[in-house]
């Protein structure tokens, strides 16, 4: 059994590497491959491009590489239907992998698309493409389904796949004295660009009022670590490779930029604050395209606002900071967002959700098969 596999983000590429990796253990014999990330390929996928190494973000930003990804696209699709594979696996990324699907369509490959595109966000006739190109929709957010099987579509909700990635960590106590205040400002060089030099200002603030606070960045790499390093200046910072998750497991509170990363620090019950900047022509483009209340997933999960967004202009640290320091000490609104965050946790469900993703590419890979 062959199966090809799409993953052009981070996320991405983590999540694929747990199904590839319950897809070994249920059939040593599953040949992986496609187009990923370095954790697929350690999980056991031949990786033909490291397509989630060059993640890039926002609509400005994408232009500037549309030639080259054009290229591979045309590439994928090609190889794709001169030798065609049992189950083509597409991890969100939805303006590659949407239009890869489209180019193999006459190739009658079954298509399972893991983790949906946002249509319920932005771009929602996207739903009735998928309809067309998709032989299984598996969805991680519990209100996807529904959308899904309105339109006639074979949609599964899996569960969320964070809660398999921490279920198989072992978590270091390394942050776990003291004051820790975690400072997440996303894995690209541009978010980092954008986002960084306000919540060091943020930090400047709380550390006048709590000295002996310590100030935690997690790094993707030594690339983004060189570049926080440099903009922190001689702020006290401490950054560390990877250790997202032994951060959270004994941060205070954190910042974050809105991504998944909202959901990693919901899991671990830690009050943040949601902090986001991109380029001027890329916010403005979204207003006008994007149909959600709120930026982050979390507050998307929890139905309503329960973390504070500072967003572009409002991403300032003079409106941040008096809302960081109020979460920060004990009180009324710390004790309600551990409330409301305990709540996001049992929303998102039990582990388990790599192994039901692998069983559903396995039934569909068999079913073409037959059929």
């Amino acid at each position: 059994m062959r199966i090809f596999f799409v993953a052009g983000e981070s996320s991405g590429d983590m999540h694929g590497a747990h199904v590839v990796e319950a897809l070994r253990e249920m059939n040593p014999s599953v040949n992986c491959e496609g187009l990923g990330g370095v954790r697929m390929a350690e999980a056991g996928m031949t990786l033909r491009f490291d397509l989630a190494g060059m993640a890039i973000m926002g609509f400005v930003e994408v232009v500037k590489k549309l030639g080259f990804m054009r290229g591979l696209l045309n590439d994928t699709a090609s190889d794709l239907v001169a030798n065609p594979p049992d189950c083509l696996v597409l991890i969100d990324y939805p303006g590659f992998n949407i239009r890869l699907a489209e180019r193999v369509r006459e190739a009658n490959i079954p298509i399972v698309y893991y983790i949906s595109p946002q249509v319920w966000a932005w771009k929602p006739g996207r739903i009735h493409q998928l309809a067309r190109l998709v032989r299984k929709m598996l969805v991680i957010l519990p209100f996807e389904e529904p959308l899904y099987r309105a339109v006639n579509v074979d949609c599964t909700y899996v569960g969320h796949p964070l809660m398999d990635h921490i279920e198989t960590l072992q978590l270091s106590d390394t942050y776990r004295d003291g004051m820790v205040i975690g400072l997440m400002p996303g894995s690209r060089e541009q978010e980092i660009q954008r986002i960084f030099p306000v919540m060091i200002e943020v930090a400047q603030g709380i550390r006048a009022r709590y000295p002996d606070a310590r100030f935690v960045v997690p790094c993707v790499d030594a690339d983004r670590q060189a570049q926080i390093q440099s903009a922190a200046g001689d702020f006290p910072l401490e950054t560390v490779i990877g250790g997202a998750y032994d951060v959270l497991h004994g941060a205070r509170f954190c910042l974050v930029a809105s991504g998944t990363a909202t959901v990693e620090t919901a899991i671990f019950g830690v009050p943040m604050i949601v902090m986001y900047r991109v380029a001027p022509a890329t916010y403005w483009l979204a207003r006008l395209l994007v149909r959600v209340e709120h930026i982050g997933m979390v507050n998307i999960l929890a139905g309503k606002r329960i973390v504070p967004e500072f967003v572009q202009g409002d991403a300032d640290a003079a409106k941040v900071l008096p809302q960081a320091l109020e979460l920060i000490g004990d009180g009324s609104a710390r004790d309600q967002m551990i409330d409301d965050l305990a709540e996001v946790r049992c929303a998102l469900g039990e582990a388990g959700a790599s192994r039901r993703t692998a069983e559903a590419i396995i039934e569909v890979a068999k079913e073409a098969a037959v059929g």
